[in-house]
């Protein structure tokens, strides 16, 4: 019962490691929309840039939280938790 319990582990944690990637596509994304709006309205980037900063913030907390997550359940597999 316990290598299945490893094996759910490994794999949870693998799947939790792949959420990082919605993440990064989403930062990427504000940027590129940030840059598309600044040529633009070049009158209005100093406002999008702080919006932009703001929401790359909390797209990037996800990441971050996903990553924590995947780490916990790596963890919890080699026995350190």
């Amino acid at each position: 019962m316990a290598e299945m319990e490893t094996m759910g582990l490994a794999i949870g944690a693998g799947l939790a490691a792949l959420g990082v990637i919605g993440p990064a596509i989403g930062v990427g994304l504000i940027g590129a929309k940030m840059l598309e709006g600044s040529a633009r309205q070049p009158e209005h980037t100093n406002d999008l840039r702080t919006n932009a900063i703001i929401f790359a913030g909390m797209t990037e907390a996800l990441g971050i939280l996903a990553w924590l997550i995947s780490l916990l359940f790596f963890l919890k597999m080699i026995g350190v938790v």
